[in-house]
């Protein structure tokens, strides 16, 4: 499960990079951010197949996951290219906190029975 992940991870993020260097409307920070989006999800979806989890909590962290890494991808998508008063920025940043909140609280949960 872990080497899909990890293969998937970087089948998607060869094909947006190839995207992002062929189309030229395709702004470069965005496919940057992308990328980086791409990157995080792999990443985080690897640990949760790594750490010692309980099942439900596997499958809800993965499910959860793969919908927040959707929401953020499709967010660097159409995310203005300047850091200061970007709300777009902020949700992204909000999903990747809530994220890494809910894997710590699952991984605490499960290491303390």
């Amino acid at each position: 499960m872990k080497n899909i992940i990890f293969i998937a991870g970087l089948i998607l993020l060869g094909f947006n990079t190839l995207i992002g260097l062929i189309i030229s409307v395709y702004p470069t920070f965005n496919f940057l951010m992308t990328d980086l989006s791409i990157i995080i999800s792999t990443v985080l979806l690897y640990v949760v197949g790594s750490i010692k989890l309980d099942d439900g909590y596997k499958i809800g962290l993965s499910w959860l996951f793969l919908f927040t890494g959707v929401i953020r991808t499709l967010c660097c998508i159409v995310l203005p290219d300047y850091i200061e008063n970007n709300i777009v920025l902020l949700i992204i940043v909000g999903f990747l906190f809530f994220e890494l909140l809910c894997t710590s609280i699952c991984y605490i949960t499960t290491n303390k029975s």
